[in-house]
């Protein structure tokens, strides 16, 4: 899963949002693997008026049965402007 937060979005703020994203995975009985976070870039078009985001990529394992629960909390996570998961 790759995902964006703000460009407002700090390291620390990127950290957290991965042990968010790492205790969620966790609570539908997944497990996180690797975590890379990809720091600041320039955005290919504006989201939500932003032209920067900070990028996070994270694997894990996780039932397909639960992937909408873990889709559903990250449209709620309003510091996610953008998010991917990609079945591997």
């Amino acid at each position: 899963m790759v995902w964006i937060l703000g460009g407002g979005a700090s390291a620390k703020e990127g950290d957290e949002s991965v042990e968010r994203v790492r205790a969620l995975v966790g609570s539908l009985g997944g497990e996180v693997g690797d975590v890379n976070p990809w720091g600041k870039r320039n955005l290919a078009y504006p989201i939500e008026k932003q032209t920067e985001g900070f990028y996070v990529e994270a694997q894990f394992k996780l039932d397909a049965a639960r992937t909408p629960e873990l889709e559903q909390a990250c449209n709620a996570d309003r510091q996610i402007i953008r998010h991917l998961i990609v079945k591997k």
